[in-house]
C-alpha cells in the first residue's frame, strides 16, 4: 500500500503532503511536507512534534512524539491553493515506535481490538449524524467590561425587512426538510456532500434541519468503526471549508443561541460477526437480540460518564433539555425521540438492525467518545445487562407530555461537572484492556475540570438582564 501511494505520489500532480491527527481535546493539527520529501521512511519513522505544546498531552519533559502518516486514509484537499494530499496519521513515541498511549486514534484501535477479541462480534458500524447550523455573520468575544456574541442568517424570520430575502422566510415554527427557494441552503450541502463523496465518505442524505436559523444536516452511510470516526473530523473540515467559501460561518456548537433547536451529533451502530445478525432477533421488543439489548443497557448504564467524552462542553448541557428532541432520560424505545436509545421503525430487518445513540453532540473527540460508547456496549455485553431489568425501559410515551410522571426515571448529567464526576467514579469499563490509559483519564478530567472553573468568576450576560437593577 505504502508502495502505491508513493507511486501516486510521483506521477500525480501532488505538490505536497498533509499529515493530520487529532489531539485529546478533538481539534485537528497539521503538518506540511513537500511532496519530494517524501519517503519509505515517513510511514515507519514519521515526523517529529511538540506535544507538549498541546493540551492534555505531554509534559514539558518529555514532549516529543512523532506522527506516522496512515496510507490507508487519503484524500485531496479541495481547498489548498497548490495541489495537496491529505494523509491522516497516528501519534507514536519516537523512541520505539509504538503507540503513544493519549493518542485518540489509537485508543479507537484498542477498543474495536477488545471487541474482535471478545467473540461477540468481529466488528462494528456506525453512521454519524452530522447537525450544524450555517450562519452568515458570527462573532463573540469575552473581555473585561464586554462578553456576547451575535450570529445571524438570511433565513431568520425577522429577516422578512431584508428587500434581499425577496420575502423568502419560513413560514411556521419548524425549518424541517424546508424546499428551495425557503431552503437557501441546498447548494451549500449539495458541495459538502460532493466533496464527502470524493474524500471517500458515502453520504445517505442531506436536508434543511428544524432550526429556522440556517440549521442543517447530513447523514452519511454506515462505515467500519475507525473509518466512520475519522470521516466524522474529515466532514467537519469540509463542512467548514465550503461554508468559508460561501461566506458562511458554520457552528457545531450543541446550543449555540436561544430559542433555536440544538445540535447533536446521534451515533447508529451495530456489531458484525460473518454472516450472522448479531442484533437482530424477530421475537424481540423491536427486533433487538439479546446481545443488542445488553449493548443497549451497558451504555445507558454507564451513560453518565460517557458523558464526559460525548457531551464535552458546558453548552452540551443546555441542549439536553425537556422538549428539546433532544434526551434527558436514561431509556431506550422504538421510534420515540425523547429516548436515549432510539431504535428505528424503518431499520427493523436482519441486515439493517441497529440502534441509535441520541445523547452525542460533536465538541466530544469522535475517537474518544466513540471508543467510549463501544467499551460501555461491551462491558454491558459482557456483563448480560438486561435493560428492562435495570430500569431503561422500554418507554413508548412521550416522558415529556404534561400528564406523564418521569419522576422515577434515570437522568442524564445536567452539567458538565456532573459528567466529569461521574467519569471519576466510574472509569474501570474504559480501562479495560488498558484501552483509555489511567493518565489519559485523569489529563482529560484536568483539562475539562479547568474549563469549567472559567465559568465560574465569569458573569453570563443573562445575568446582566436579570439582576443588574436589582
Amino acid at each position: 500500500m505504502v508502495q502505491s501511494l508513493l507511486k501516486r505520489l510521483s506521477s500525480a500532480d501532488i505538490e505536497e503532503v498533509d499529515i493530520r491527527f487529532t489531539d485529546v481535546l478533538g481539534y485537528w493539527r497539521h503538518v506540511t511536507i513537500p511532496t519530494r520529501s517524501v519517503g519509505r521512511k515517513l510511514f515507519s519513522q514519521g515526523v517529529g512534534f511538540d506535544g507538549s505544546t498541546l493540551e492534555a498531552m505531554t509534559p514539558t519533559e518529555a514532549g516529543d512524539l512523532s506522527v506516522v502518516p496512515d496510507p490507508r486514509r487519503v484524500y485531496r484537499d479541495p481547498f489548498t491553493r497548490r495541489p495537496t494530499l491529505v494523509m491522516l496519521a497516528d501519534i507514536v513515541y519516537p523512541e520505539t515506535g509504538k503507540p503513544f498511549s493519549r493518542d485518540p486514534r489509537g485508543v479507537a484501535r484498542k477498543a474495536e481490538e477488545l471487541l474482535k477479541s471478545c467473540g461477540v462480534a468481529t466488528g462494528s458500524l456506525w453512521a454519524p449524524e452530522f447537525e450544524f447550523y450555517l450562519l452568515d455573520r458570527a462573532s463573540f468575544w469575552q473581555e473585561k467590561g464586554s462578553s456576547g456574541y451575535r450570529l445571524s442568517s438570511l433565513e431568520d424570520p425577522a429577516g422578512s425587512r431584508d428587500p434581499d430575502r425577496m420575502g423568502l422566510v419560513h413560514p411556521t415554527e419548524s425549518g424541517y426538510h424546508a424546499a428551495t427557494p425557503l431552503d437557501s441552503l441546498h447548494d451549500v450541502r449539495a458541495e459538502i456532500a460532493g466533496l464527502m463523496n470524493e474524500a471517500g465518505i458515502r453520504l445517505k442524505y442531506h436536508h434543511h434541519e428544524v432550526g429556522q436559523m440556517g440549521q442543517s444536516e447530513v447523514e452519511v452511510k454506515f462505515a467500519p468503526f475507525l473509518s466512520a470516526a475519522d470521516n466524522v473530523m474529515i466532514a467537519k473540515h469540509l463542512i467548514r471549508g465550503v461554508a468559508l467559501r460561501y461566506g458562511l460561518a458554520a457552528t457545531f456548537m450543541p446550543k449555540p443561541m436561544a430559542g433555536e433547536p440544538g445540535s447533536g451529533m446521534h451515533y447508529h451502530l451495530l456489531f458484525q460477526k460473518a454472516e450472522e445478525h448479531v442484533f437482530y432477533d424477530e421475537d424481540g421488543y423491536c427486533c433487538l437480540s439479546p446481545v443488542a439489548r445488553s449493548a443497549i443497557a451497558g451504555m445507558l448504564h454507564h451513560a453518565p460518564a460517557l458523558c464526559a467524552l460525548t457531551n464535552a462542553s458546558t453548552n452540551s448541557y443546555r441542549r439536553l433539555q425537556p422538549n428539546q428532541e433532544a434526551p434527558v432520560y436514561r431509556f431506550f424505545s422504538g421510534a420515540n425521540r425523547s429516548a436515549a436509545v432510539r431504535v428505528p421503525a424503518y431499520a427493523r430487518s436482519p441486515e439493517s438492525m441497529r440502534f441509535e445513540y441520541r445523547v452525542p453532540d460533536a465538541t466530544g473527540n469522535p475517537y474518544l467518545s466513540m471508543a467510549a460508547m463501544l467499551m460501555a456496549a461491551i462491558d454491558g455485553v459482557k456483563r448480560e445487562m438486561v435493560p428492562e431489568e435495570m430500569g431503561f425501559g422500554p418507554i413508548d410515551e412521550n416522558v415529556f407530555a404534561p400528564d406523564y410522571d418521569s419522576s422515577g426515571l434515570p437522568m442524564l448529567p445536567r452539567t458538565l461537572d456532573e459528567a466529569l464526576d461521574a467519569l471519576e467514579e466510574d472509569r474501570d469499563f474504559l480501562q479495560e484492556g488498558d484501552v483509555f490509559a489511567p493518565d489519559l483519564v485523569d489529563a482529560y478530567l484536568e483539562a475539562k475540570r479547568e474549563e469549567t472553573r472559567r465559568f465560574r468568576g465569569a458573569p453570563h450576560p443573562l445575568e446582566h438582564v436579570l439582576y443588574f437593577g436589582l
